[in-house]
């Protein structure tokens, strides 16, 4: 069976993933959704949790969902995308179908490779020296030398999924295809596409967006009761930076000093509106300032980062379909004991430090919990389809 792999955050699921996920059919016989879990890569809780957005998967024709860890899922683009490719080459995947702005893969695997030269990097490092944060650095060196390239969200990320493809020495095919309608921030609804950041907010002003989002996701929606925020969690994150002061120094993508900045301003304010707005500065993007806030409040160190990105430590899934659940069979006969559908006897599986990474991602989760008290599951959702029902 040939795999085409998407990677995903599904916060919610909404048309432009119907296309995407239309397309991604096209390419091979099944596939595979690498999704983030509770927690996602702009440094925020997932408006709702792992195992809802495993059912929308479901529901909507993805065969093979796949949690993205939270060691991965809360990082960088380039973490992020080490993360995602390297769980779709444990799982023997053909191709990769990602997003783009500019849909010209030729040209992005020429300035992914340039991006890796001498020269290229020396123009950043220059940039960051003079305290410039990593995107702006990165658009500016970009800029000076590629001249009339420019690049979104979609195409950098891309980048990232070309970067990793290398670093795993993958046989991955990429392939791209073209963003439609709305940008990645978009505030506005083109005809029945609307971004992930508009419906989230709709979502919390409680507006209308059936227009958007395919009816199986709607039908979830309408039944969910904890859709959750950043700022749901600022008691937990005040908690952490008062107790753990004097190490957030070992907090990945924590620079000297900023762990000043948040303790003196969590000390300070109450809310959590008036908190960010205080250790908002120009060296650090939003992302970056909320991605530090969620790996103090989960604990994830520069040491667990560097861990996970020398192997994947584990494959979690955590839900199937009929080809799903077929794939799955044939990729026994590899022997690949990364692969797991539940935790038991986890310990006599796997060695000490991927248990570690396993109970620090359900850890991850039990904090999201205190939030939104999901019911957790201990084996994969199956997808029934001559029933539609999932159990």
């Amino acid at each position: 069976m040939k795999a085409t792999g998407i990677i995903v955050e599904y916060n919610p699921f909404h048309n432009g993933h119907k296309y995407h996920l239309t397309n991604a059919r096209k390419l091979g016989d099944i596939v595979i959704a690498v999704m983030s879990g509770d927690f996602v890569q702009r440094g925020e809780p997932s408006i709702i949790d792992r195992w809802t957005k495993t059912e929308m998967a479901l529901d909507n024709g993805v065969d093979l969902v796949v949690e993205l860890p939270a060691f991965y899922s809360s990082q960088s683009a380039e973490i992020f995308a080490k993360g995602g490719i390297g769980i779709l080459e444990e799982l023997k995947c053909d191709t990769i179908l990602f997003g783009s702005e500019s849909a010209d893969i030729e040209e992005l695997k020429r300035i992914s490779e340039f991006q890796e030269s001498t020269e290229f990097q020396f123009k950043l490092k220059e940039r960051l020296n003079r305290g410039l944060s990593y995107p702006t650095a990165h658009s500016e060196t970009m800029n000076e030398i590629l001249k009339d390239t420019r690049l979104d969200s979609n195409d950098i990320l891309g980048l990232e999924y070309l970067k990793a493809i290398k670093y795993w020495k993958s046989s991955i095919t990429p392939e791209v295809l073209k963003r439609e309608k709305t940008g990645y921030h978009d505030s506005t609804i083109v005809d029945n596409f609307a971004s992930a950041t508009k419906i989230r907010k709709s979502i919390k002003d409680n507006l209308n967006i059936e227009n958007v989002i395919p009816l199986e996701t709607s039908l979830i929606l309408k039944k969910y009761r904890n859709f959750t925020y950043m700022e749901n969690f600022y008691p937990y994150i005040r908690y952490e930076l008062l107790k753990n002061y004097k190490t957030l120094g070992n907090i990945q993508d924590m620079e000297t000093g900023f762990e000043n900045r948040l303790f003196e301003n969590s000390m300070k304010y109450e809310n959590y509106q008036d908190f960010f707005n205080k250790i908002i500065n120009k060296r650090y993007t939003l992302g970056r300032i909320q991605r530090v806030l969620i790996h103090s409040l989960t604990g994830l160190t520069k040491e667990i980062t560097q861990n996970v990105k020398k192997e994947i430590p584990y494959v979690k899934i955590l839900g199937f379909s009929q080809k799903g659940q077929e794939y799955l069979t044939w990729l026994k006969k590899f022997e690949n004991k990364k692969i797991i559908t539940t935790y038991k006897k986890m310990n006599q599986i796997f060695n000490e430090d991927s248990c570690k990474l396993i109970e620090f991602n359900e850890r991850c989760s039990e904090i999201y919990r205190l939030v939104n008290p999901y019911k957790n599951r201990k084996s994969p959702i199956i997808y029934k389809e001559e029933t539609n029902e999932q159990q």
